[in-house]
């Protein structure tokens, strides 16, 4: 069946309307797309540790000293202390301030002291006493030094068979002629030596040390007196400065004398 040229146009002009687009679908189209917000960039992802490095060597192998990050700040956040402000670490001091000297007990030291010069004196006395007892010859030894005026005695010693039995730096043998030493020997046959330094007074630069050794006989049953004098009748101390010339006169006169031992009992000296 054939269909008209009016049916043919008419459905023509039906299917063109139906394609062409509405007013609602030109506004729709129309309407600006709306902005999006600005992505953030991507973080970037941390390493991720591998039990073994992707080339295949051991972390042995590795350079030496090199630290993980991670590593460096845990030790860091390990080792770090924080001081209060006007405070100093334990076991440091500020900088310019010393250390506190460690206090000194005077009194225990005083204490100490006369405790142990109290044994020396017992102990010396128990000594002069057992030495009585055993020995029955008592030596008794005078030293004095005749030049004091010219001469300053720094040192002056005396000496029994090498034991040193007198010391002295007070230039004592120069005021008084006290003796120096008196106790019990065994009977018979002793070496004294006599040592004395002395320095000049008018010149310093001058000094002298006399030393002299002899041998004494002690009786039994006796004392036995030994008296030294010493002195120095040189002038070079004195002379030097004016001329440039002088002398030394260094002599140690030694008397030794037995003397029979006094005691008294009841009041009564008695001579053996």
């Amino acid at each position: 069946m054939r269909r008209s040229p009016v049916v043919l146009l008419t459905a023509l002009a039906l299917a063109a309307l139906l394609a062409a687009p509405g007013p609602a679908d030109a506004q729709v189209r129309r309407r600006p797309a709306p902005a999006r917000a600005p992505s953030a960039p991507p973080r970037p992802s941390a390493p991720t540790a591998s039990t073994e490095p992707a080339t295949g060597e051991r972390p042995e192998a590795s350079a030496a000293g090199a630290v993980r990050p991670e590593q460096a700040r845990t030790e860091a956040g390990a080792t770090e202390t924080r001081t209060e402000p006007g405070k100093t670490e334990p076991g440091k001091t500020e900088p310019g301030k010393a250390e506190p000297a460690p206090s000194t007990d005077v009194d225990a030291l005083r204490q100490e002291y006369l405790k142990l010069r109290d044994q020396l004196f017992r102990s010396r006395a128990r000594a002069a006493a057992v030495a009585g007892a055993l020995y029955s010859s008592k030596l008794r030894v005078q030293l004095d030094y005749a030049s004091a005026r010219f001469y300053t005695v720094t040192r002056a010693t005396v000496r029994l068979d090498g034991a040193n039995v007198y010391d002295d730096a007070q230039g004592a043998i120069a005021a008084d002629r006290a003796p120096r030493w008196e106790g019990f020997v065994a009977p018979g046959r002793h070496m004294v030596t006599v040592r004395i330094e002395a320095t000049g007074k008018d010149d310093r630069r001058f000094a002298t040390a006399l030393e002299s050794s002899f041998t004494v006989q002690a009786p039994a049953g006796k004392d036995l007196v030994v008296r030294c004098a010493a002195r120095d009748e040189g002038d070079i101390a004195y002379q030097w400065q004016r001329s440039e010339h002088g002398s030394y006169r260094l002599r140690l006169d030694v008397a030794v004398e037995s003397a029979r031992r006094e005691e008294r009992r009841g009041g009564v000296k008695r001579v053996h």
